[in-house]
C-alpha cells in the first residue's frame, strides 16, 4: 500500500492501547513498557483514562535516583493527555506531536473510548513513503 502524510489514522493498524494504573509502581510500570515492548502506557484511574507514561518519564526518575519500587506511576505521570480522533490525518497528528514535544498520542473513538496509540514511528512510513515517491517522480 502506498502511504501519504494526508491518510488518516484509521487506516493504521494500531496496537491496542496498555493501560497500567495510577497505583501501579513505577517498576511494574516499567515492566509493562518493556513485556508490551511499547514507548508509553496509558495510566488509568478508576477505569478511566487520567495520564500518559512514556519511557523518557522512567528515565529521568532513574536519573534522579528515585525508588521503583516506592514511587507510584500517578506522581510521574503527565496528566491530562490530548488526543487524536480516527478521522484526523497523519500530517496533523504529526504537527500536533511535534508542537506538544510528545512521541505517543492516544488515538479515541467518538464516544471517547481509547482504541490504539499512534507513536512517531507509526509516522515514518508514511513519511518515507511519500518521499520516496516524490523523489522519483521526474
Amino acid at each position: 500500500m502506498s502511504w501519504s502524510m494526508k491518510d488518516r489514522v484509521e487506516q493504521l493498524q494500531l496496537r491496542s492501547p496498555v493501560f497500567v494504573s495510577a497505583e501501579a509502581t513505577l517498576r511494574a510500570a516499567a515492566h509493562e513498557l518493556w513485556r508490551e515492548d511499547v514507548g508509553a502506557v496509558l495510566v488509568e484511574q478508576a477505569g478511566r483514562p487520567v495520564g500518559i507514561l512514556s519511557e523518557r518519564d522512567v528515565v529521568r526518575r532513574a536519573a534522579h535516583g528515585d525508588d521503583f519500587d516506592e514511587v507510584k506511576v500517578g506522581e510521574v505521570m503527565s496528566a491530562g493527555t490530548i488526543a487524536a480522533g480516527p478521522y484526523d490525518t497523519l500530517q496533523d497528528i504529526a504537527y500536533q506531536m511535534l508542537q506538544s514535544g510528545i512521541r505517543h498520542l492516544p488515538v479515541q473513538d467518538s464516544s471517547g473510548r481509547v482504541v490504539g496509540m499512534v507513536s512517531i514511528r507509526d509516522l515514518l512510513r508514511p513519511l518515507i513513503t511519500e518521499r520516496s515517491l516524490t523523489e522519483q517522480t521526474p
